[in-house]
């Protein structure tokens, strides 16, 4: 009888597992994932996000790109395709992201797990679900570099993944996917692009000695397309080779740690004691699930619904039942590792094949590589990258699948990735960066260029109406060139429907923002700076040396007039206190200013990137 019930309790369980937590796990990652569809519409970053919009927006209007990215030339053509439609941008964005951490979850557990493709298909869609991870920070969020570069690297392993599989499509694919996504890694972060393409060599030396044929081409496709986009944005090679150069030396002017020196460095894990006790707490929970056996698995089972539906209600209610923080996001995959070396004697860690070797170390150093050459943290911006952490676990932890227990050990790893990326998420939401608090708060919708709504914060929808309103009244027309020394705006000039002189956006704040500017400005015509209008902010935090900057191209405070004034709303971030900013309308004769322009230049030590006339 007792081996009767034992037998009624496996068979139980299979069932409870079928029919119940993985539906309720699929149904939990699209909740998800629809939960940041709904939240594409709210809010709109001034700063970073503004200078994508900006980049994406008019590629082609600037010489240098600082920090030194091509992106805004991939994302153009989406960009056209949206109609400038910011939240449309986002969608397009976020089910990108969702698709390929999809496609690349379900590639890995296929090749190293014993899991027929339904299961499969559920598993991997929640796994992929951390990969929204990457809007943690920077919530909502348009295209940008980051985000092509995680996209860049999902798609090399994914073209990795096919082409190690038998089958002539495959093969052929594969190639051609690492190819893309080698040349969209190199106009995303070409730091990255190099190291990417050193790690993509020793895995296929390690695991696929007399298959180099398939890389070559992949090789050959990255290089077309990277020919190609050279012509496309004007100069070919030696045009690219030197707009490349002339970024990376004008960044170095920045002084905002972009130097090569500081390029390759350790950053620290910043942590606290409650998140290490919540990672502590997580991996070892986690690891209780998956290890105890076939027997008393009832209890984790009903644990594991009710953490799915936690993370539900966190999605839907928007409760921050837990704090995670992006130290956590790494902490808990590392532990839980650690953690199963100790099980039956090192057997996870004495079964390793070379492919789950290969794959468990290539996904944990991933996310570092695609911080690489950031000014920031490295383990923050490797933050974005978290699912990439979470799928060396799922390599790792797969000699377990020999053991027959495949959907129960990854069901517990595809409901902890769910649980996180609520609660990211959900920070996210209830402080977005740079913004006022709660998007779910925000009620004020706004139209925007391209024909798309944003819903706004009340007091940042009153500035923005309040700005375009008055420009509009002072004769500020859609195209007219602006020089933006405010150092922290590109978003207005985006609403305004101006084009940004100089940069998509003049960052202020570092020791080398007024020189980048003079730099950067350099290089317009000066009939463009002649007729240019100039945002101005002097009680503003960030504001660049107005008196200098103008003077590199001849101009100064009295051939302006104040056309128009406003008030910045206060935010919760680096801008706590609301400042006043300037719009100035020129009022010199525009033959006499672009003359003014010549002469200064002429006065001017040589610039480094010559000028334009």
């Amino acid at each position: 009888m007792p081996r009767d019930n034992h037998f009624a309790n496996r068979r139980t369980l299979s069932v409870l597992l079928d029919r119940t937590l993985l539906p309720l796990s699929a149904v939990t990652t699209a909740i998800l994932f629809a939960w940041l569809l709904y939240y594409s519409s709210y809010g709109l970053n001034l700063s970073d996000e503004s200078f994508w919009l900006n980049s994406i927006a008019n590629p082609f209007a600037y010489a240098i790109n600082v920090p030194p990215t091509l992106f805004g030339f991939v994302y153009h053509w989406p960009y056209q395709w949206a109609g400038g439609d910011i939240a449309v941008l986002r969608m397009a964005n976020i089910t990108l992201i969702m698709a390929l951490g999809w496609i690349l979850s379900f590639l890995v557990i296929r090749r190293l797990w014993t899991v027929g493709w339904q299961h499969a298909a559920v598993l991997s869609a929640g796994i992929a679900s951390l990969g929204l991870g990457a809007f943690h920070v920077w919530l909502p969020l348009a295209p940008g570099y980051y985000t092509l570069n995680i996209q860049s690297v999902s798609m090399v392993m994914i073209g990795l993944l096919l082409a190690d599989r038998p089958g002539r499509i495959r093969q052929v694919l594969g190639p051609i996917l690492v190819g893309v996504g080698g040349w969209c890694c190199f106009m995303a972060r070409p730091t990255t692009a190099a190291a990417i393409a050193l790690l993509v060599m020793l895995y296929v030396v390690v695991l696929r000695r007399k298959s180099l044929l398939p890389m070559l081409g992949a090789a050959l496709v990255a290089l077309a397309l990277l020919i190609v986009s050279a012509y496309l944005i004007g100069g070919g090679i030696t045009g690219l080779v030197t707009r490349m150069v002339s970024s990376a030396e004008v960044i170095a002017l920045l002084g905002a740690g972009h130097e090569v020196s500081l390029m390759f460095r350790i950053d620290w894990l910043a942590t606290s004691r409650s998140q290490l006790a919540i990672a502590v707490l997580m991996a070892s929970a986690l690891l209780l699930s998956i290890l105890r056996g076939a027997t008393h698995k009832l209890l984790p089972s009903l644990a594991l619904a009710a953490v799915l539906i936690v993370t539900i209600v966190i999605a839907l209610l928007g409760t921050d039942l837990i704090s995670i923080k992006y130290s956590t996001l790494f902490l808990v995959p590392a532990l839980t590792c650690f953690g199963a070396t100790f099980y039956r004697e090192g057997l996870v860690l004495r079964t390793q094949t070379p492919t789950s070797i290969a794959l468990a170390l290539t996904f944990l150093v991933l996310p570092h590589l695609s911080a690489l050459g950031s000014n920031v943290n490295y383990w923050l911006i490797g933050s974005f990258a978290a699912l990439f952490w979470m799928l060396a676990v799922v390599a790792f932890l797969s000699p377990l699948s020999q053991q027959g227990r495949s959907v129960a050990t990854l069901l517990p790893l595809t409901v902890l990735a769910q649980l996180l990326t609520a609660s990211v998420v959900n920070a996210g939401i209830l402080e977005p960066l740079l913004q006022a608090k709660d998007l779910r708060a925000y009620n004020a919708v706004m139209s925007l260029p391209g024909g798309g709504k944003l819903v706004l914060s009340q007091s940042f929808h009153d500035y923005l109406a309040t700005a375009r309103a008055q420009a509009r009244a002072a004769g500020l027309e859609a195209g007219t060139p602006v020089v933006d020394l405010s150092g922290r705006s590109p978003g207005l000039l985006y609403v305004l429907e101006t084009r940004a002189l100089g940069l998509p956006w003049l960052i202020g704040g570092y020791p080398g923002s007024n020189a980048v500017a003079v730099e950067a400005l350099g290089l317009e015509n000066c009939a463009d700076l002649a007729k240019a209008w100039v945002l101005i902010a002097p009680e503003g935090r960030r504001h660049l040396d107005q008196a200098n900057v103008m003077a590199s191209f001849g101009a100064g405070l009295a051939d302006y007039v104040a056309a128009a004034t406003f008030e910045t709303p206060a935010n919760d971030g680096d801008y706590p206190n609301a400042h006043r900013q300037f719009l100035l309308k020129p009022v010199r004769p525009a033959a006499l200013a672009e003359q003014s322009c010549r002469e200064a230049r002429r006065q001017r030590p040589a610039s480094r990137k010559g000028s334009q006339s």
